[in-house]
């Protein structure tokens, strides 16, 4: 072995040193090459990790923002439905309400229309019922005059009836005024209506005139006008079924004053109490002319008018109070007949069922008996 040549221990080959230090170099070359190998792949890895953690982070915020999305759509849509359905059930209450409403409205319009109808229908009532008495008493006074005033006409004999009543209904309500019919052919008023104070002293006079026709005539006015100055009336009433437009029941119209059948007795007290007024009035004052002009101004200012209006409206409002009342107790005595009337038919037919049972053992009820085989009418 040569100084060139190295032993192998293992082996005891001889191996030339320059072999093993080119063998060693080329070692230490490829640990060397490894280790920057493994150095490049590890920065490669750690670069990729950060990259991949980088994309994962981006897509977990996308995805965050994206649920944060969904979830303001989904509250949001809650919130939509919720609306609509709070809408839904205001609509519903606000349609509830209406038909409420609307059945009230109904309600009110059909009681207002049955009240009208059923106070037209006792006027209408009365007036009939007086005018039958009316026939019946000129047919018993003379049979010959009954015939010839049927073939004078039903207006006419209607005419004459509501005269005589309305003449009557004055005379019992005032007994200090003079109450007198207009005869027939003699240009005037129907009825005039001499005012007279407890006193005894003339507090002026109230021309009527009554209408009962279906239709409204202007004609009236001027004619009622003058037939006032005719017979110096200081107040002049047109009575009508049917009245001017916009004057439901009473009020001035063109001069004179209108009303209808049914509030003639209290347009009369108040009319007759302002003529007593105002006579009283005037006489503190000196002068006729001055008397009649004052007098005048007053019986057609607007202050004298809203008075009457006042008074009769009160007066309405009593007298519909009182029909409701007389119809609504007429409602009660007649259900409480009707529920007597089966109660004792009823006890009848119990008593007589169980009378047909234990036949002569039951004891007789006098009253429910027949008197010697006939019923005691009275």
């Amino acid at each position: 072995m040569t100084m060139n040549e190295i032993k192998c221990p293992k082996c005891g080959t001889e191996i030339p040193v320059s072999e093993v230090i080119i063998q060693r170099v080329k070692d230490q070359i490829r640990d060397a090459e490894r280790k920057q190998i493994e150095k490049e792949f590890a920065q490669k890895e750690s670069g990729a990790i950060k990259e991949l953690e980088t994309k994962l982070l981006d897509e977990k915020r996308k995805f965050e923002i994206q649920q944060k999305i969904e979830q303001q759509k989904r509250e949001e849509s809650q919130k939509k439905e919720l609306e609509t359905l709070k809408l839904k059930s205001d609509l519903e209450d606000r349609m509830k309400g209406l038909d409420l409403e609307v059945q009230k409205r109904l309600f009110e319009e059909k009681k207002t229309i049955e009240e009208k109808a059923t106070k037209e229908a006792q006027q209408l009532y009365e007036l009939k019922l007086a005018e039958k008495e009316k026939q019946l008493d000129d047919t018993k006074k003379s049979l010959a005059e009954a015939q010839r005033k049927a073939h004078q006409g039903s207006m006419q004999t209607q005419g004459e009836v509501l005269e005589l009543s309305i003449e009557e209904l004055l005379s019992v309500a005032f007994p200090l005024d003079n109450i007198e019919p207009v005869p027939k052919g003699i240009n005037g008023a129907d009825i005039i209506q001499a005012v007279y104070t407890n006193g005894g002293a003339s507090a002026g006079k109230i021309a009527w005139e009554l209408k009962r026709t279906k239709h409204w005539t202007e004609e009236w006015v001027q004619k009622l006008k003058d037939d006032c100055r005719a017979c110096h009336a200081d107040i002049a009433i047109l009575v009508s079924e049917v009245l001017p437009k916009d004057i439901e029941s009473f009020g001035p119209y063109k001069g004179i004053w209108v009303c209808n059948y049914s509030i003639i007795k209290g347009v009369a007290a108040i009319m007759r109490q302002n003529l007593i007024n105002v006579s009283g009035a005037m006489m503190a004052q000196q002068g006729k002319d001055q008397k009649m002009e004052a007098l005048y101004n007053y019986l057609t200012s607007n202050t004298f008018a809203q008075k009457i209006e006042a008074l009769v409206e009160t007066f309405l409002m009593m007298k519909t109070d009182l029909d409701r009342e007389k119809i609504s107790f007429q409602k009660l005595w007649g259900k409480r007949e009707s529920q007597i009337l089966r109660l004792t038919d009823n006890t009848a037919k119990m008593y007589g069922e169980i009378q047909g049972i234990a036949g002569a053992a039951l004891p007789d009820i006098e009253i429910l008996e027949l008197n010697e085989g006939k019923l005691d009418l009275e």
